[in-house]
């Protein structure tokens, strides 16, 4: 009999376990295609006045295009990956050399003379 208990207290333990780790992995906020279209006018009347409470005048019909312009961005394939542009900025700032006859201007390929 000790040995049928024991399997049963295993039984118990592990859905007792699975139970404890699934309220814990649990992610209890809404995702944006819980929210349907008769929600949306509210939700962008609500951001609307937080908005106009923080100081800027966000109308609700443009706080509604941009959730919808939001879902459409969240919809499409990832953009390509964030390239770190500060070298670039450095490069910029210097102006280039201009061109003298020993050295062509950047981009052109010296040209050996016949």
């Amino acid at each position: 009999m000790n040995a049928e208990f024991n399997v049963w207290l295993l039984i118990v333990g592990l859905v007792v376990g699975a139970g404890l780790i699934w309220v814990v992995m649990m992610d209890g906020r809404r995702q944006e295609a819980e929210i349907d279209a008769i929600e949306l006018p509210r939700e962008a009347a609500w951001l609307s006045a937080v908005l106009t409470e923080d100081g800027h005048d966000v109308s609700p019909e443009a706080a509604e295009q941009l959730l919808l312009l939001h879902r459409a961005y969240l919809g499409a394939p990832p953009p390509d990956p964030i390239v770190d542009l500060e070298p670039l900025d450095e490069l910029e700032s210097e102006p280039p050399e201009p061109p003298t006859p020993d050295r062509p201007a950047f981009g052109e390929v010296e040209r050996e003379s016949d």
